[in-house]
């Protein structure tokens, strides 16, 4: 009895051994790019910035979902471009609003406003986190990047609080 069952685990094994898994794939994504020695130089004065989008009251975002603060205006500077650099475009990175991945999560925790993220917009109109931005020239090898942020309500309520986020930014050159 004992012989037959080791002989039946040692060709149960055998064929398990010998079953192949075939993996199946739908598409290839082959991925590019090139890591550059020399960039833009970010202005000291907006590589690292607080902007105030101000005390805004509740009530005035009417109760409804997809309501928008006045805007309040940014920017990026950037100069010493490298003459072989055209445009670059900015991606900014960040926690997404649990509503609305496009916009920027406010800082949570105690005293943290509730049903309101952040929105990052430029000329061209929103720029959706983690979403590059159109290209923006870069003249005589510098450019100031203009920007806008507002609180956008993503729920018909929004809970008082603190209203802060912080967001990362990265350039992408062409």
């Amino acid at each position: 009895m004992k012989k037959t069952l080791l002989a039946m685990a040692i060709t149960g094994a055998s064929v398990v051994g010998t079953i192949n898994v075939a993996n199946a794939a739908d598409g290839t994504i082959n991925f590019n790019g090139v890591i550059l020695d020399q960039t833009c130089t970010v202005s000291p004065n907006t590589q690292t910035q607080t902007v105030s989008l101000g005390q805004i009251a509740n009530t005035s975002f009417g109760g409804t979902a997809g309501a928008k603060s006045s805007p309040t205006a940014f920017q990026i500077n950037l100069s010493s471009c490298p003459a072989g650099l055209a445009s670059a475009a900015v991606k900014f990175d960040g926690t997404s609003d649990t509503n609305n991945s496009n916009l920027l999560q406010v800082t949570q925790g105690t005293g943290a406003a509730t049903g309101v993220g952040i929105e990052i917009s430029d000329a061209n109109g929103v720029i959706p986190l983690h979403t590059a931005s159109a290209d923006y020239p870069l003249a005589n090898g510098s450019a100031q990047l203009q920007f806008i942020a507002r609180y956008v309500s993503t729920s018909a309520t929004v809970g008082n609080g603190q209203a802060n986020g912080v967001s990362q930014f990265t350039l992408n050159y062409k």
